[in-house]
């Protein structure tokens, strides 16, 4: 399947997708210069590819005063759109791109003071060329569904493993292996590998003290400590513990999704 069949697919789904632990962003309705799904390529041979959720990345960030050409940097081809957030404090700022938009135009044009943020498809080396009198920031990111291929921190080869567990369903279909280190410095990690949950947004990662929740109400009513948002339904990733969390106390990992209150998958920690 072409780059621009997958897109408008990815934006079809989008549309199906009842409301629920958060649903994907309709990018094409903030992105007009997304193409439009009777624009897809020809029919090609499919071959199945995981897809996590959508993501956001950081590619690069820019900061000035005045106007200036900045450095390319380069947008995967299997992304699905980048964006560029900005500040700007006085006059006006004007971003324009190389190569330019399908549908040739500034990518930023406004008045400052403000911020917001702009949207883009082109893949491969991007140019952005900045023309402003004051100070202005940059961050440009960029989405992907790619799976998440996150190394082991540093340490982490050789730290010993305080316990570690195989995901199981709770509400949703989840797998892989989840394992708590401790690094020579103290620091608690913990990594997911092989990992795959049901694709969604919204999802958080818990460290419960409860020892194996099979349910729901088991893991909302067990105590537990939210480690933050799930990077990424599919892949390998690492997080680092807050030294404030009893990590003796944790027995078991939750994929939680908050908007429902529902458990997706657990692990149990031996």
């Amino acid at each position: 399947m072409t780059r621009a069949g997958r897109r408008a697919l990815l934006v079809a789904a989008s549309l199906l997708v009842a409301p629920g632990c958060g649903s994907r962003e309709d990018v094409s309705a903030r992105n007009p210069d997304r193409p439009p799904s009777t624009q897809a390529g020809p029919s090609e041979p499919t071959t199945t590819v995981a897809r996590s959720s959508p993501r956001w990345e950081t590619v690069t960030t820019f900061t000035g005063t005045g106007s200036a050409d900045q450095p390319a940097f380069t947008i995967l081809a299997d992304s699905i759109q980048w964006r560029v957030r900005w500040t700007c404090e006085t006059e006006r700022l004007r971003i324009t791109t190389d190569p330019p938009p399908r549908r040739p135009k500034p990518l930023v044009d406004v008045a400052c003071p403000g911020t917001g943020e702009a949207f883009g498809i082109v893949s491969g080396a991007v140019r952005l060329t900045i023309d402003a009198i004051g100070p202005w920031r940059l961050m440009v990111d960029q989405q992907v569904d790619t799976p998440l291929r996150e190394p082991p921190f540093e340490g982490m080869d050789t730290a010993p493993v305080l316990r570690q567990g195989t995901f199981y369903p709770v509400e949703k279909t989840a797998k892989g292996t989840a394992r708590l280190y401790q690094r020579a410095d103290g620091s608690a990690v913990l990594r997911l590998e092989e990992f795959e949950v049901t694709s969604n947004v919204d999802l958080f990662v818990w460290l419960s003290e409860a020892v194996a929740p099979k349910t729901s109400a088991e893991a909302v009513g067990a105590p537990h400590e939210a480690l933050g948002n799930l990077r990424s339904t599919l892949g390998n990733q690492s997080y680092v513990i807050p030294p404030d969390i009893p990590i003796d106390r944790v027995r078991s990992i939750v994929v939680w999704c908050e908007p429902l209150r529902i458990a997706y998958g657990a692990v149990a920690l031996a």
